[in-house]
């Protein structure tokens, strides 16, 4: 089922680029960046994957724990001092608030697999075997969040 898995996770991850692609090639606004969007989503699984692999668990939560604090503080505060003293970061900004909101998501869904107990015969259950199989289904959860943000930000680029 491990390998079945590697390959779902794979494929989700490649379709919710693919997604991106197709729905905002020939946008005016986000055109231009869907390079780095891709490069930064891609970017924050692969830095999720190895980050789970070499710490435990407890260590992942207390990462989680510093990304909140980085997120929702420093982060507005960032946006406070780029208003108020017309400090241009806002590529720094956007590119941290994806990182941060994804890679906090990536551990929240760990985090919610490694924590509820499943029933063995339910879909999830019965998937869930190894550490491994549970990055790999935060890996398909977040690509499947990815891609329903394509539809979002269609919807939100297109509002007159």
């Amino acid at each position: 089922m491990s390998k079945k898995l590697s390959v779902i996770a794979f494929l989700l991850w490649l379709f919710a680029i693919l997604i991106w692609q197709f729905l905002f090639y020939n946008h005016s606004v986000i055109s231009e960046i869907l390079w780095e969007i891709h490069c930064i989503f891609s970017s924050v699984i692969l830095l999720y994957f190895i980050v789970n692999i070499l710490v435990k668990d407890e260590t992942l939560d207390f990462i989680k724990i510093c990304f909140r604090i980085v997120f929702k503080v420093w982060l507005i505060i960032f946006i406070a001092f780029s208003m108020h003293n017309s400090f241009n970061q806002k590529g720094f900004i956007l590119t941290s608030t994806f990182i941060f909101g994804y890679l906090e998501g990536l551990i929240d869904v760990n985090a919610w697999l490694r924590n509820n107990i499943f029933k063995v015969n339910s879909k999830i259950g019965a998937l869930l075997k190894t550490k491994s199989d549970k990055i790999k289904l935060s890996i398909i959860a977040i690509s499947i969040v990815h891609f329903v943000c394509a539809f979002i930000a269609l919807i939100f680029f297109n509002i007159d």
